[in-house]
């Protein structure tokens, strides 16, 4: 399974640039091409929230903007983990690219490349759904 954040859980979200701060993931089924989205209860942490993913079962993750904390967590964890780039896209094509593995994967040797957390620590910049 693919983990994407996205924007909301509506038919036609976009994806997000913030990982740790995204309001809600898409995890892809890469086999079926479906997907399912679900509220990130690790929304605001981005370590809480690569905890979040892999007790859903994601093997991988795309992203746009990352910190190291939340890198090291999936990679220890076993997960891949992509780069998604910096700009959002309709989550149809973000789940195209995520399947036909024409993302740059991160891994320790190239993190400095793609690794940037896009905000100041401890901001969380995530909107419960109850306010």
């Amino acid at each position: 399974m693919i983990a994407i954040p996205v924007e909301s859980n509506s038919i036609n979200t976009m994806s997000t640039k913030l990982f740790g701060n995204a309001k809600y993931f898409a995890l892809v089924n890469p086999i079926t091409d479906s997907h399912t989205i679900v509220e990130n209860e690790g929304c605001g942490n981005g370590i809480k929230t690569a905890d979040f993913l892999l007790k859903k079962g994601a093997k991988s993750a795309a992203y746009g903007f990352l910190g190291n904390g939340p890198f090291y967590t999936m990679l220890d964890a076993g997960m891949d983990v992509f780069w998604l780039g910096k700009e959002v896209l309709p989550l149809e094509n973000a789940i195209h690219y995520a399947i036909s593995e024409s993302l740059v994967k991160v891994t320790p040797e190239n993190a400095d490349l793609y690794l940037d957390s896009g905000t100041t620590f401890d901001v969380c910049e995530c909107v419960s759904a109850n306010e």
